[in-house]
C-alpha cells in the first residue's frame, strides 16, 4: 500500500513539472545550493554556479574549476536534479560547459550548454550559452529535442553593488504543433549588496511568460573568517523559505541547504566545487 501510494504521489507531482516542456509553462529552476540556500537568488552573484543562472558571472575566473550538484525535490527520488560543470578561462575569456538532468526514466529532462563570458573594462560583463534540450518520455510517448540560448549581463556600479541580468529562451523555441505549443522564456534582474566583508544581501524578480505574477526573490549571507557561511533566504511563489550553511577548505568548497514548499515540504540539495 505504501508503494502505490508513493507511486501515485510522484505522478501527481511529476505532471505540473512535466509541464516545463510538454504544456509550455512552469519554473526553470536555479542551480547551485549557494543560490537555493537564498532563496534561488541568482541573477547578481558571482560564483560558479553562474554557469547556469547568469553566464556573466564567470566571466572573472582566471583558474579552471569543476563541481557537481543534486537537488532531491520534496524527498522523491524521481523528481531529483543533477548537473554537473565546469571552467576554462582562456585569454580572451571564459569558457563553460554544463550538463543538467532531471527526473527518471518516464519522464526525463536533459540539458547540455556551451557558454562564453566576456568582461569589458571594470564594470560590465556578458554571457552567453547555447543548449541542446532533450525530453525523452517513456511508454513511446516520444522524445523532443530543441536548441536555444541564453545570455546575461553584469555591472559592478560600483565596489559594493553589482546589478544583473538574465534572460532565458528569448526566441521561445516550438515544443509541438499542436496548440502552437512553445517553452517559456525567463527574465530575470535584481542585485547585490556587499554591506560589509562579512555581510551580502541580494534581490530579484523573474518574470515567466507563463506564470503571473512576477515572482521575487531575496537573500542574506554571513561569513566567518571567508571559510564558513550562514546563508537564509524567501520566495514569493510556493518556496516561501530557504537556508543554507558552506564550507571552504584549500580548493574544495561544499554547500548544503533546503528549501521549503508552501504546501508539499523540504527540498535538500548539495554541491561541490573544485577549484583548480
Amino acid at each position: 500500500m505504501l508503494r502505490v501510494f508513493r507511486n501515485i504521489l510522484t505522478l501527481l507531482l511529476t505532471l505540473p513539472l512535466m509541464s516545463l516542456d510538454v504544456m509550455a509553462g512552469g519554473e526553470i529552476y536555479t542551480i547551485g545550493s549557494r543560490s537555493a540556500s537564498m532563496g534561488r537568488s541568482s541573477v547578481a552573484i558571482v560564483d560558479f554556479w553562474s554557469t547556469m543562472n547568469n553566464q556573466a558571472g564567470i566571466a572573472l575566473f582566471t583558474k579552471p574549476s569543476v563541481g557537481i550538484y543534486y537537488e532531491n525535490r520534496f524527498l522523491i527520488n524521481e523528481l531529483s536534479t543533477k548537473s554537473i560543470a565546469g571552467i576554462v578561462p582562456a585569454k580572451f575569456g571564459v569558457f563553460a560547459a554544463t550538463y543538467n538532468n532531471f527526473g527518471y526514466n518516464k519522464y526525463n529532462e536533459q540539458k547540455i550548454g556551451l557558454a562564453f563570458a566576456k568582461s569589458f573594462g571594470k564594470f560590465i560583463r556578458i554571457g552567453l550559452q547555447l543548449d541542446y534540450l532533450m525530453t525523452v518520455q517513456g511508454n513511446n510517448y516520444g522524445n523532443k529535442n530543441n536548441v536555444t540560448f541564453e545570455i546575461g549581463l553584469q555591472s559592478d556600479v560600483s565596489d559594493k553593488i553589482t546589478i544583473g541580468a538574465w534572460v532565458y529562451n528569448p526566441i521561445m523555441v516550438k515544443l509541438s504543433d499542436y496548440d502552437n505549443e512553445k517553452s517559456p522564456a525567463i527574465l530575470r534582474f535584481g542585485f547585490s549588496w556587499h554591506i560589509s566583508d562579512n555581510f551580502f544581501a541580494t534581490m530579484e524578480a523573474e518574470k515567466n511568460t507563463f506564470i503571473n505574477p512576477v515572482i521575487m526573490r531575496g537573500g542574506l549571507e554571513y561569513t566567518i573568517q571567508g571559510k564558513y557561511f550562514f546563508r537564509t533566504g524567501f520566495s514569493t511563489k510556493n518556496e516561501i523559505f530557504s537556508f543554507g550553511f558552506g564550507l571552504n577548505i584549500k580548493q574544495l568548497t561544499f554547500n548544503i541547504s533546503a528549501i521549503m514548499h508552501e504546501t508539499l515540504g523540504f527540498s535538500p540539495q548539495a554541491s561541490l566545487i573544485y577549484n583548480f
